[in-house]
């Protein structure tokens, strides 16, 4: 397949900056535009043979497979059967990969245009059951009908005028980006993708929601909805609030996660969901699980670790029995909460590189108990869906797999997939 046809250019305002005579001269990166058939990319067989890992992302567990998504590529299939020796065996090609999500038996997978749905009732014979074209973003073309594909960076040092449009754009955001007849396009029309800001989010951090009947979709400041029936297409967008980060779906409601508050949506007509109240807090990182009347959100703010420094790092409790009147129970400091988890009336909260904490959630509005494991590195946390005292941690080199005993909450190592 041909892919490069005609070029534009991403212009990153440097440090260097000098005036001489209407000019100013910049060093910047300058982006090539790589054009290419966006048919082509979709024809290509789903199921290839294994790759090696190099960018890894997300993960799912299943019966006894591991599923392990590769960055802007798609993912990798193991057979964990032995989970002391688990196997790459194959590998779902899925160009442009950002997120994917497994429910029932069927994978959503969501890249920079399309999403996907695939049968992996065997999962080692996948089988793509439906696609939705372009639904977050219609591709931007040449004169030859050719999408855009990405960009090819090289560094350049070039003098530009110091009124021109394209030197106010620099000096206004920073960058500039060119088409391949050397307009300039403004940064909403370019997948945010190919700009370089989508988030590094782990495990329960899920940008992906499937329920009732509609798969959700959060991207920046918008929730895609797309139908889940006979007819796979966007239905409607929503719009949300900015650094939007988790869904989860539960009750005829999404409860939404953002760096600033915790926002309900009433999901009773799915097609189109709308906002019924919200929490504010700091700015922090911020998954939410929603358990009957109570809703747990963590506030994550550790420095170096994606979040802004001067937060919170709690773990908070809110009442959702008035759902339009959510009340603030609890909020307990925690050093480095991600991921939550219930199991067995236990809440386990992840918290990165301090280990684990378990707290006794049999009575949800009041927890008690709390048990720090601290030896061990807990992203996202889950329990596996064939053997519920299996409790799988994922850290940032992979996933390890223990046995739990619930009677002295204490762990005793099972196996591991490194990527």
């Amino acid at each position: 397949m041909k892919k490069l046809v005609y070029f534009s250019s991403l212009l990153l305002l440097s440090v260097s900056c000098v005036k001489t005579k209407g000019e100013i001269s910049m060093t910047y990166e300058k982006a090539t535009a790589v054009y290419g058939s966006l048919d082509s990319l979709r024809a290509l067989p789903l199921l290839i043979q294994k790759q090696e890992l190099t960018k890894p992302r997300n993960f799912h567990i299943g019966s006894n497979y591991v599923l392990v998504s590769e960055e802007n590529k798609g993912i990798h299939i193991y057979d964990n059967t032995d989970m002391q020796n688990p196997q790459r065996l194959s590998f779902i090609q899925l160009p442009f990969l950002r997120d994917f999500y497994v429910k029932d038996h069927f994978l959503y997978a969501a890249g920079v245009y399309d999403l996907v749905k695939i049968n992996i009732s065997n999962v080692y014979n996948p089988i793509l059951v439906s696609r939705a074209e372009n639904v977050f973003w219609t591709p931007l073309e040449n004169d030859k009908g050719q999408q855009l594909l990405g960009f090819q960076y090289t560094m350049a040092t070039d003098k530009f005028e110091v009124n021109s449009p394209e030197a106010k754009e620099i000096k206004k955001a920073g960058k500039l980006h060119l088409d391949f007849l050397e307009n300039v396009i403004p940064i909403s029309e370019i997948p945010t993708f190919f700009t370089g800001s989508n988030s590094n989010s782990k495990g329960t951090l899920n940008k992906i929601a499937v329920e009732f009947d509609h798969i959700y979709v959060i991207e920046d400041d918008e929730m895609h909805v797309i139908s889940n029936g006979a007819f796979f297409s966007k239905v409607s967008s929503v719009e949300i609030g900015r650094n939007t980060e988790t869904i989860y779906g539960a009750n005829n409601r999404l409860y939404l996660g953002s760096m600033t508050s915790m926002t309900i949506y009433n999901a009773n007509n799915p097609s189109s969901p709308h906002e019924i109240s919200s929490i504010e807090h700091a700015e922090s990182c911020d998954p939410v699980l929603p358990r009957g009347e109570v809703a747990y959100y963590t506030l994550r703010s550790t420095e170096n670790e994606g979040c802004n420094g001067e937060g919170e790092n709690t773990l908070n409790l809110v009442d959702i029995s008035n759902v339009n009147k959510p009340v603030e129970l609890e909020s307990i400091d925690l050093a480095s909460p991600y991921g939550l988890c219930f199991a067995n009336n236990y809440l386990f909260v992840g918290e990165g590189y301090n280990g684990l904490t378990i707290y006794d959630a049999s009575n949800p509005k009041l927890l008690k108990n709390k048990v720090t494991i601290s030896n061990v590195t807990a992203f996202d946390i889950m329990i596996h869906p064939n053997n519920p005292d299996i409790l799988i941690l994922s850290n940032s080199n992979g996933i390890q797999e223990f046995q739990i005993d619930w009677t002295n909450l204490t762990l005793s190592f099972v196996g591991k997939l490194m990527y």
